[in-house]
């Protein structure tokens, strides 16, 4: 196999800007749009969220990762990533432009475009992951890959948590100020994509003979204890992050009682991007000398520390608040990172089976951030009694809702993160060994 240079590592790292701000969007603005802008209580909107994401997205990410295995050798990994580029604009779009009318309209609609997009995203996210393990020679390599897509993840994350809700503020916070946003992110994540697609060109391994596979052969695949357990680990992983990031405005605008929380959220995502960026070579020496495993949990706790710390003290200065989002930030890439080269080893070592385990853990991401950032978010804030119509007339919430935005915010996802940790550090070696 060719070794993979550094041009062509930035180049692949680049389509995760796509990626991340297709999951990341939603993730923080949806919620958020559908019951301050357009008045849907959050149970129900959460809801509206995530039956698209787990029923629709999970079954296109094993469609694709299937077909991308068995259609391998006629249609190379990297030229899904140009469906996604073709697509992602349309899908982005659809999402935001809700049409004026009833509540049962307006959350058909929702429905419908989310369906969309999900498919749109299993289309790239899925064979992109893949490309990882055919990019890469060496267990070291695809950490070095893995560095560098997070780093991109960090520009992902940038762009999706700081510039989308920037453009929102700019243009006046409303619906079409949320089109706008929309707009501006079309343009952004094809180019990525595109970059993606010239730069996985020429290093691609000579496609692994087509297997077909029934669903219980693939489940019994998805099943084997190296996978699974590092698949548990990083779904409750997931569910906290997705919870946090879902519950962050709200967080914010309520409980810290910032008027300028879509700018605010900017600065903290701003930190959180450094924090990503400059974690990497310390966690590439951590896994390289501790091992992944260790790895992923010493990032977890960090994780965890950081929002259960930022919970107690609300209203601390700014750059103390800055603080917590930089620990949470350094710990967040620590397990995303080893997360990630732990699933490449994997995928290489079992090659026919690379797409299977990569529409798996993108389905897991989704399953996730849907569970925890959408689902579990609007039952508890509908659950502490959270007024959609009070927010929309921008009215204060009650004290007790203002409970369940901490709940959802501060204690549940480094709760979440811990079991994810303890789930890998009991099971993981003996996973490993099987």
């Amino acid at each position: 196999m060719a070794e993979i240079g550094l041009g062509r590592q930035i180049a692949y790292g680049s389509g995760q800007v796509a990626g991340q701000v297709f999951r990341d969007v939603p993730s923080l603005l949806l919620l958020f749009f559908l019951t301050t802008v357009l008045g849907i209580a959050p149970a129900v909107a959460g809801l509206a969220i995530f039956v698209p994401k787990f029923m629709l997205g999970v079954g296109c990410d094993m469609a694709v990762g299937v077909f991308s295995d068995r259609w391998l050798a006629r249609f190379p990994r990297r030229w899904w990533l140009l469906i996604g580029a073709v697509g992602a604009p349309v899908a982005m779009l659809l999402l935001f432009h809700v049409p004026q009318g009833s509540e049962s309209l307006r959350l058909g609609w929702v429905v419908a475009a989310f369906s969309l997009y999900m498919a749109v995203f299993a289309c790239f996210s899925v064979p992109y992951l893949a490309l990882s393990g055919d990019l890469a020679s060496d267990s070291r390599s695809r950490t070095l890959l893995m560095a560098w897509r997070l780093v991109f993840t960090a520009v992902g994350v940038l762009t999706a948590g700081a510039l989308a809700p920037a453009l929102v503020q700019r243009f006046g916070g409303g619906q079409p100020a949320y089109e706008s946003m929309a707009l501006m992110l079309a343009i952004i994540c094809p180019v990525s994509l595109v970059i993606a697609f010239f730069g996985s060109g020429g290093a691609v391994v000579t496609a692994a003979p087509r297997r077909r596979l029934s669903l219980r052969a693939a489940i019994g695949v998805l099943l084997r204890p190296r996978f699974a357990v590092l698949m548990a680990a990083n779904l409750l992983q997931l569910a906290g992050s997705g919870m946090g990031y879902a519950a962050m405005l709200y967080f914010l605008t309520y409980n810290m009682q910032r008027s300028d929380a879509l700018q605010l959220v900017g600065g903290i995502v701003l930190t959180m991007c450094i924090g990503i960026v400059i974690a990497q070579p310390l966690w590439v020496w951590v896994a390289r000398r501790f091992g992944k495993s260790r790895g992923f949990v010493a990032g977890s706790l960090l994780y965890a520390a950081g929002y259960l710390v930022w919970g107690v003290f609300p209203m601390a200065p700014l750059p103390v608040i800055f603080g917590f989002a930089l620990v949470a930030a350094i710990g967040n890439s620590g397990w995303t990172m080893n997360g990630f080269a732990m699933l490449s080893d994997i995928a290489a070592d079992d090659a026919p089976h690379a797409g299977l385990y990569s529409a798996a853990w993108i389905a897991a991401d989704k399953i996730g951030f849907a569970l925890g950032g959408s689902l579990l978010v609007g039952l508890v804030l509908s659950g502490f009694g959270f007024d959609a119509v009070r927010a929309m007339a921008g009215q204060p919430q009650s004290a007790q809702a203002l409970t369940g935005v901490m709940i959802a915010f501060t204690v549940a996802p480094p709760l979440l993160n811990l079991f994810g940790a303890a789930v890998l550090g009991l099971w993981g070696r003996e996973a490993q060994a099987g």
